[in-house]
Formats: structure tokens, sequence, C-alpha cells
């Protein structure tokens, strides 16, 4: 996790050093990053850079945390805009995140990260930054379960709904996944719209304890 001395810096100073590091995890994988680079970009000293981060992962971790509230943020504006629409929410993220990973430097970014993903030095270096992105989850799921249209969903306990949520956000990071790997857009849109169908109809036949 970055330093209370890093967040306490102005926005525009950290805006830098975060645009600094991203464009170096973008240059080259992971294991390949320089913090000299890093420092050279963001024009800091390396002092600097050490009482903000203990190491590239504490960055990794920061611009994940950035991502991960930004998705926050459109999860919110969404549901808020469609009056309680889960659908059309999760419709408009998975448009969201195909539109910014289409952009070249992100597209590297994420490829690179995708790369490294099973690696248990990804997980370990970023174990900080899970526990703080988990609980940014939660809160968002719990805002999320408290504004959504309850007449498009039957009646569900908040167990319920998360483990129903976590479907949806793993059919949407599959398809980004496919999209690394080379399926157009236009597949990738069928692939999405047939997941969301299955979660919104299941697959069983009603019967008449259904109705």
């Amino acid at each position: 996790m970055p330093t209370e001395r890093f967040y306490r810096l102005p926005e525009e100073k950290k805006r830098i050093i975060r645009d600094a590091a991203f464009k170096e995890f973008a240059r080259v994988p992971i294991d390949k990053v320089s913090i000299n680079q890093i420092i050279k970009e963001a024009d800091i000293s390396r002092g600097s850079f050490y009482t903000y981060f203990e190491d590239k992962w504490d960055v990794l971790g920061y611009i994940f945390e950035e991502s991960q509230a930004r998705i926050h943020t459109l999860c919110s504006i969404y549901l808020e805009e469609s009056g309680g629409d889960i659908w059309y929410m999760l419709e408009r993220v998975m448009d969201c995140l195909l539109e910014t990973c289409s952009e070249k430097e992100k597209f590297d970014f994420i490829k690179n990260a995708l790369s490294h993903a099973s690696s248990d030095e990804l997980v370990s270096g970023l174990s900080g930054s899970k526990q703080e992105c988990d609980r940014l989850n939660d809160e968002l799921l719990r805002h999320i379960f408290s504004h959504y249209n309850k007449e498009q969903l039957r009646p569900m306990e908040y167990r319920e709904f998360f483990a129903f949520f976590q479907l949806a956000m793993f059919a949407i990071a599959v398809e980004i996944k496919s999209f690394f790997e080379g399926t157009s857009v236009e597949e990738i849109r069928k692939s999405f719209t047939l997941r969301m169908d299955i979660l919104r109809r299941g697959v069983c036949p009603l019967t008449s304890g259904d109705a």
C-alpha cells in the first residue's frame, strides 16, 4: 500500500507519478519494470519514491485500486441513471471496459498484468492491495444491493445476491480476457449477451412449484 505521505501529495503530483508508473508497466512485462524509469519519468528523486512506495508492487497496487474505484463509480452512475436497472449497469460497465482496453497503452498495461496473473510473485506483491480492493468491493456490492430495482430479480438475501453478482463480474472478466486473446468485439458482445441471458432466465425449466 502507498504511504500516508503519498496520499497527502497534491492531486496533480499523484497523477504525474501514477501516469509515469502506468507508462512503465505498459512498456515492459512486470518482471522487467524499472523503478529508475518511473523516477525519471515522474521527475522525482529515488529517496522520494521510497517514502511513497515500498516497491514496484506498491505502485501497481495503487494503479489497481484506482481502476477499481473507477469501476465502482461507473456502477453507481449507471445504476442511478437507469433507475436501478442492474442489467443495464452490467452492460454499460462491459462496454466501458471494452472501450478502455481498446486504447493502446491501456491494452499493453492490462496484457502485461494478465501475462503475470498466475504468478505467486504477483499474488504476494499485491496482497495488501487485494485486502483494500475486497473492502471496496464489499462497499460497492452493499450499495448496489440497496439500490437495484427489486422487481428485476426474485427476492433474495444479501448472500445470494453476492453470489449472483460474482457470477456477473466473472462473466465480464472472462470476456475481457477473451478480448486480449484476439476475440473480436462483436463476438465478445454476443457471448456476453448470452451469459447475461442465462443469468437472467436460468437454465432449468419452470415447474408448477416455481410459478
